[in-house]
């Protein structure tokens, strides 16, 4: 690595750090493919489905992914004309039909209304707004409210501003109690704080020379976690 990051250079004096980078890379060599192809896939699975997206990211807060979010997303599409983003806006989703709390559907009523206008006001399709937002916004993922788009909407917080970039076709990580956990499992000493998961996160991957994304997808691997 020629130029460490200033937080790479103070984290790695820490007495854990070595262990758990050696920890980290090991778990790399056995699963960086499979995490790889995860990654690379991520954002395809909602193209050309981003009303979709914003459903399973706001309804993934608090919910077994595989056994209740994904349900509601094939419900949703099942009842709805199509997918996009502009539908989704101006129809809604009724919370008392698909499980969801009054204030997770009026979240998703207004990511779905602000990256329709987001891509109209551009001029792109939806595939195109939600890439060009979630790239844009990076800078501001330990505080997620001053992006005017999403995280500025009621309900977003910095783990699903993060999911949300993800499913759009930018590097994130979403950082939750999974995460955390999973970091601590490899021997990183993790504060509980969203933003000290995030640093450590990034200067994780950082060392070992992978992304937020394929580090995200890399954690599954750590602690026996699943993603249902």
């Amino acid at each position: 690595m020629d130029h460490p990051s200033a937080a790479l250079l103070v984290l790695q004096q820490n007495a854990y750090w070595t262990s758990a980078i050696a920890n980290l890379a090991e778990l790399f060599a056995v699963h960086g493919e499979t995490a790889r192809g995860r990654a690379s896939d991520y954002a395809e699975v909602y193209a050309g489905r981003r009303g979709s997206m914003v459903i399973d990211v706001v309804a993934s807060r608090q919910r077994k992914y595989i056994g209740r979010v994904l349900k509601i997303v094939d419900r949703w599409e099942a009842a709805s004309p199509d997918t996009t983003l502009l539908t989704l806006a101006e129809s809604g989703i009724d919370a008392r039909t698909y499980g969801l709390q009054d204030a997770e559907a009026t979240t998703i009523r207004a990511v779905a209304t602000n990256l329709s206008g987001f891509g109209s006001t551009m001029g792109l399709n939806d595939n195109e707004a939600c890439k060009t937002w979630a790239d844009q916004c990076g800078g501001v993922e330990h505080a997620p409210s001053l992006d005017p788009v999403v995280g500025s909407v009621k309900g977003i917080g910095p783990a699903l501003f993060a999911y949300m970039r993800m499913r759009s076709g930018s590097s994130a990580i979403k950082v939750n109690i999974r995460v955390r956990k999973s970091l601590r499992s490899l021997g990183f000493r993790v504060p509980d704080s969203d933003h000290a998961t995030m640093v450590v996160a990034r200067v994780a991957g950082e060392a070992i020379g992978i992304d937020l994304l394929m580090l995200d997808q890399l954690l599954w691997h750590a602690n026996g976690s699943t993603d249902t």
